[in-house]
């Protein structure tokens, strides 16, 4: 089927089939999206797919469904984390055991009163946790660490009490930066943890059957890597040889950050709870994720990037930045405000897709000349209510690299999560439109 016949929106299909519904993760590709791709550009099993920001894995469950091998980078623990566990296929019947195991002796520790002090310390349980919560947390998170089963068995619970300890938190559902929900809700929120914790365990241990059963008969293996895109090179001497083609692969899948941690989706901020409760040995990268993430350190000087189109969008907010600069000192002046406070989004804009920029350059160095696609699922952003043509800068960025334009689809977003609106200026009442369609990007290589 051609691309101009699908309706790549999906609107019919679940994003939550197999492993893909394990946990919650911001802005999650829609597994069909990946599906296609793969099917079109990777028909052959042999050829390998890589995706260079893997957030939660996604595109690798997608790959060894359909049989190929799978790569997949991220700066994120809990993405590698999140991501091994989703591509590893389990005895259905060993976690029922270990399941009920885990829950009799947690029952039977409340009912006797007992205590243990696991939770970690950076968090204020009082604060995120309604009264009597980080009990049970507490509780599940001693009989699961504490099990003598098998590390993939046990990374399993573990991602189940994960997705336990956030909806069981104050924490907003429909946002993934740390805020709470509003008083009136919290006064409401008074849920079963146990009974929380149960319901995430059949229901993924169900997914997980239905995943092993898919792919029974698949050869695909997949490999996940906490690393940086902008350092592939280095990343892939970690990559047993076997699972590449003389060491390069065939198909890139991948929906990289819509701009800089900072101001679009915060990945670290979403994965700072569950890295901290699950003691992820990587507490340093899991707490530098939004800082070291694409954009978040500005360049000393701009430079040309072979953009006209984002030479034009940088003047464009250059100008605002100036403008902003202005009315807040003026503000000042008139004292309203005691002190001023500026953003220069030109700088952040800048240094996104400078990274970005990198990242196509590294790229071209691991696909396979004159056998290779590319494919990337980007969303236009706007800054300083502007609006960033992403989806035609990537093309003119890729073009030096040898990346020769193929395509571009465009979707309607319907099942993305992160906010409709937002506040860019971060005045009140003063909001605007976030990201609500998306264009896959394809290239030849």
């Amino acid at each position: 089927m051609t691309s101009s016949k699908i309706d790549w929106t999906f609107p019919k299909v679940s994003t939550k089939e197999f492993t893909h519904g394990f946990h919650t993760y911001p802005a999650r590709m829609h597994p069909e999206i990946a599906k296609q791709l793969i099917e079109k550009y990777a028909s052959d099993p042999k050829k390998v797919v890589f995706d260079p920001f893997m957030g939660s894995g996604g595109v690798l469950v997608e790959a060894i469904l359909h049989g190929n091998n799978a790569i997949g980078i991220d700066i994120n623990p809990f993405s590698v984390f999140l991501s091994k566990i989703k591509t590893t296929p389990l005895s259905v019947k060993k976690l029922n055991k270990i399941f009920e195991e885990i829950m009799s002796k947690s029952e039977k520790d409340s009912s006797k009163n007992k205590s243990y002090d696991n939770a970690p310390k950076e968090i204020k349980l009082e604060f995120w946790y309604p009264n009597g919560v980080p009990e049970k947390l507490q509780i599940l998170k001693h009989n699961i660490f504490e099990m003598d089963i098998p590390k993939k068995e046990k990374d399993f619970f573990k991602l189940c009490f994960s997705l336990t300890q956030r909806k069981s938190s104050f924490q907003k559902r429909s946002i993934y930066k740390m805020y709470r929900v509003k008083e009136e809700k919290r006064d409401e929120h008074n849920p079963d943890v146990f009974k929380m914790f149960s319901k995430t365990c059949k229901t993924n241990i169900e997914k997980m059957d239905d995943f092993s059963k898919a792919i029974k008969k698949s050869s695909g293996k997949a490999i996940t890597i906490l690393g940086d895109t902008r350092n592939i090179k280095e990343e892939f001497k970690k990559i047993p040889k076997k699972l590449l083609d003389n060491g390069k692969v065939h198909l890139v899948v991948t929906s990289p950050p819509y701009g800089d941690h900072g101001t679009t989706v915060a990945y670290g901020q979403f994965s700072r709870h569950p890295g901290q409760w699950l003691e992820l040995p990587e507490q340093e990268e899991l707490l530098s994720v939004d800082k070291v993430g694409l954009g978040g350190i500005h360049k000393e000087k701009f430079s040309d990037l072979d953009s006209p189109l984002l030479k034009k969008a940088i003047k464009i907010v250059e100008k605002k930045d100036a403008i902003s600069r202005e009315e807040k000192e003026e503000r000042k002046r008139n004292e309203e405000i005691t002190s001023v406070s500026h953003f220069e989004r030109a700088r952040d804009v800048f240094a996104f897709y400078s990274d970005l920029d990198q990242c196509f350059e590294q790229i071209s160095k691991i696909l396979k000349k004159g056998e290779s696609h590319c494919c990337f699922v980007v969303a236009n952003r706007r800054v300083r209510r502007e609006l960033m043509p992403t989806d035609k800068i990537i093309v003119e960025l890729a073009k030096k690299y040898g990346f020769r334009y193929k395509e571009t689809i465009y979707r309607k977003i319907i099942n993305k999560a992160f906010s409709s609106k937002n506040t860019p200026e971060n005045i009140t009442d003063h909001r605007d439109e976030t990201m609500n369609d998306e264009s896959i990007v394809v290239w030849e290589y």
